[in-house]
């Protein structure tokens, strides 16, 4: 997948090819985002506004909007092929374990959720 990830507060984020996700775990769903907003709070966090940033490079985006492709274990609201609005808000449902991305061999830091790549878990 592609991805625009953060590597420095201050810094244009850097659009990455085959950046690898792990398949669904427990709680979690894989979907093809088709649209990302763009929120004040992420502009911020790129332009450095909330301090030092010890995830560094991590994936950003808050919400988004896409079709479910799979689902892991204890995922029953939702079903392959069904539309979802991704938010940063908690909801109902499993809380699942943090997710990390690979790119080459580095680890990428993502939060609960994130839109700006082509996809996300």
């Amino acid at each position: 997948m592609k991805a625009a990830v953060l590597f420095r507060t201050g810094a244009p984020l850097r659009i990455l090819d085959a950046v690898e996700a792990p398949p669904p775990g427990r709680g979690q769903v894989f979907v093809a985002l088709s649209h990302a907003g763009v929120c004040q709070s992420q502009v911020m966090e790129v332009r450095g506004g909330r301090g030092p940033d010890p995830y560094l490079p991590h994936l950003l985006g808050h919400e988004g909007v896409g079709r479910v492709l799979a689902v892991g274990e204890g995922v029953t609201r939702v079903v392959p092929g069904d539309r979802v609005v991704l938010g940063w808000i908690k909801g109902q449902g499993l809380d699942a374990d943090p997710i990390r991305y690979r790119w080459r061999d580095l680890d990428l830091n993502a939060g609960a959720v994130t839109t700006f790549n082509t996809h996300a878990l």
